[in-house]
């Protein structure tokens, strides 16, 4: 399957217009037990059905290395169609500041929508958790900024996956509004979509609202792994749920 730059925007075209508490029922950031998601991509569909979704991205994290990635988009094309529109993903990581990815062509093809995201930085390998004692927080900011900035100037990225969410998670650092401004205004130059996402994201309707300003695509996203966590964007949006706080666990 060819990737279609037309198609991506009409699928990311139907997520755009939504009123304050009328979010677009879409969820364009899951995770199966293909990867480190707690449930299969069946359960997680049926539960995207349940809970009223017309779309959601199966944004599964892969590598060049990920030989399995052509029998995980054979199952999602093999989904029953209940009502909710199942889309194959794909979330990739930064690799440098020239913005490559860690991502195979026979991967891109595969996917309908393209997730680049910020999971470590250069040099770091595996699953990275604690602080930098080499950068203070002026630097950690500007390091993941400049990483998700080169990947915005990438053709193979359609969504900008959870902006600063190391910063936030990893870090427990606030960056300020204006880095926010200058990647979302970007990424409406580049045509690629910015993500509110609603596990890294405190501050959900900022971003929405800046977004909006700047005249950038918008993907919503949940990041679930589980099947409590589908939809959740939307429930946020809608006031249903608190927002992430990172005064928190």
């Amino acid at each position: 399957m060819k990737r279609s730059r037309s198609a991506r925007d009409e699928i990311l075209a139907q997520l755009q217009q939504f009123a304050a508490d009328q979010p677009a029922p879409f969820d364009f950031h899951v995770h199966t037990v293909w990867t480190d998601g707690q449930n299969s991509s069946l359960e997680m569909y049926q539960e995207a059905v349940r809970v009223g979704l017309e779309v959601m991205l199966f944004s599964e994290h892969a590598r060049k290395s990920s030989d399995w990635f052509g029998q995980f988009a054979e199952e999602i094309r093999a989904l029953p169609k209940l009502g909710c529109a199942a889309l194959i993903g794909v979330e990739v990581k930064a690799l440098d500041f020239e913005g490559n990815i860690d991502c195979s062509e026979e991967i891109l093809e595969e996917c309908q929508l393209v997730m680049g995201s910020v999971h470590r930085f250069p040099g770091e390998q595996g699953i990275v958790k604690g602080t930098r004692a080499d950068l203070d927080p002026e630097e950690i900011v500007d390091t993941e900024f400049r990483l998700a900035s080169a990947m915005l100037d990438n053709p193979a990225i359609d969504i900008l996956g959870h902006a600063f969410g190391m910063c936030y998670r990893r870090f427990r650092i606030a960056p300020p509004d204006e880095k926010f401004i200058a990647l979302i205004e970007k990424a409406a130059r580049t045509g690629v979509a910015f993500e509110v996402n609603a596990h890294y994201h405190p501050d959900p309707w900022f971003l929405i609202g800046a977004c909006r300003k700047a005249g950038a695509t918008i993907s919503l996203g949940s990041n679930a792994h589980a099947l409590g966590d589908v939809g959740r964007i939307l429930r946020v949006l809608r006031g249903q749920e608190p927002p992430w706080n990172p005064s928190g666990p």
